[in-house]
């Protein structure tokens, strides 16, 4: 391939991608609801922040605590009372654990990866099943131990 064929190439890639931005670019403002550059669950969020110290008085209170982490993650230590709910498997297990969160006075749900933060993305899915006090803590697991709430860690037992 010589210089003359790579720049045609080069060239036909930028107005390619050119296009494809004009066109999303004007479905975003021809449509009224246009197209977020970020999910509902964070751009429209219907749950509330909650600090170190409100999470512990509400799980003081009776609020109940959804580890939104990898079932895995969960499995290796979670703050005590934890349930999981891990976002991939709401509607598995929503129907399960149903009656137990609508009957708890507050929901704390707690779960963030370095890029991922799937506490509010299940922290929207429960208030869009009409839980009215769903509060998200910013914060990971870390943060939980650190507020003084108590964990449960694996252990492996000995032969």
């Amino acid at each position: 391939m010589n210089s003359g064929q790579s720049s045609h190439i080069l060239l036909s890639c930028m107005i390619m991608l050119l296009v494809a931005a004009v066109a999303g670019l004007a479905f975003n403002l021809l449509t009224p609801q246009g197209i977020g550059w970020t999910p509902s669950y964070l751009d429209r969020p219907q749950y509330s922040a909650v600090g170190l110290a409100q999470a512990v008085g509400l799980q003081k209170e009776g609020a109940m605590l959804v580890d939104a982490r990898d079932p895995n993650d969960y499995k290796l230590a979670r703050a005590a009372g934890a349930v999981n709910l891990y976002p991939e498997e709401f509607a598995l297990l929503w129907p399960l654990l149903e009656s137990t969160l609508r009957q708890a006075p507050a929901v704390v749900v707690y779960g963030r990866y370095f890029s991922r933060w799937p506490a509010a993305q299940v922290a929207q899915l429960l208030a869009e099943r009409g839980l009215t006090k769903v509060y998200v803590l910013p914060g990971g697991l870390e943060d939980c131990e650190k507020a003084g709430l108590p964990v449960k860690t694996y252990r492996r037992k000995r032969p």
